[in-house]
C-alpha cells in the first residue's frame, strides 16, 4: 500500500513535465498521455522504486526511451508503406510473366514443327537432357541439339521483332 502511495505522489509531482516531454518528441497529445502512464504503470510492477536522488532521472529516461521506440516503430510502419507499391507492382510483374509464358506456349504449339516442338517441350517443360530426348524420341543427340537450336532462334527472331 505505501509503494502505491508512493507512486501516486511521484505521478502528480512529474506527470505534466513528463507528457510534455512525450508531446515534443511525438507530437501526438493522446499517445503522449499513453506513454507517461505506461512508464508509471511499469512502475507500479518492479519491486524496488529508484531511489530519491535518480528518481527524476529514471522517469525521463523510461518517458525519453519509450518515445524512441514509438519512433521507430513509426519509421518501419512508414517504409512498410512505402515499399506496399512494391509489392503490388511484383505481383503485376508475376502477371506479366504469365502472360508472356502463355504467350510463348501458343507460338510453341502453333508456329513449330511437330518434333521441334516435341524435342522443346520435352527440354524446357519436363526438363529432360538431350541424351534422355533423344532416347524417347529415337534419335541422336545432335538432332536434339539441332531442333532446340531451331526453336530458340524462331522464338528469338518472333519476340525480338515483337518488341522493336
Amino acid at each position: 500500500m505505501q509503494k502505491q502511495a508512493e507512486i501516486e505522489q511521484l505521478f502528480r509531482k512529474y506527470y505534466a513535465r513528463l507528457r510534455q516531454m512525450a508531446y515534443r518528441l511525438l507530437h501526438d497529445d493522446e499517445e503522449s498521455k499513453d506513454v507517461v502512464s505506461d512508464v508509471f504503470t511499469r512502475l507500479m510492477q518492479v519491486d524496488d522504486l529508484p531511489k530519491d536522488g535518480v528518481t527524476e532521472g529514471y522517469l525521463v529516461n523510461s518517458v525519453r526511451n519509450r518515445c524512441v521506440d514509438i519512433l521507430v516503430h513509426r519509421k518501419v510502419r512508414q517504409r512498410v508503406e512505402r515499399l506496399l507499391p512494391i509489392d503490388n507492382s511484383l505481383y503485376i510483374s508475376e502477371t506479366c510473366e504469365a502472360q508472356r509464358y502463355a504467350e510463348l506456349r501458343r507460338y510453341v504449339d502453333t508456329q513449330l514443327p511437330e518434333q521441334t516442338r516435341q524435342v522443346f517441350l520435352l527440354r524446357f517443360e519436363k526438363h529432360l537432357k538431350y541424351q534422355e530426348i533423344a532416347a524417347e524420341l529415337g534419335v541422336s543427340k545432335k538432332t536434339v541439339y539441332q531442333h532446340l537450336q531451331q526453336a530458340v532462334s524462331q522464338l528469338h527472331n518472333h519476340f525480338n521483332a515483337k518488341e522493336i
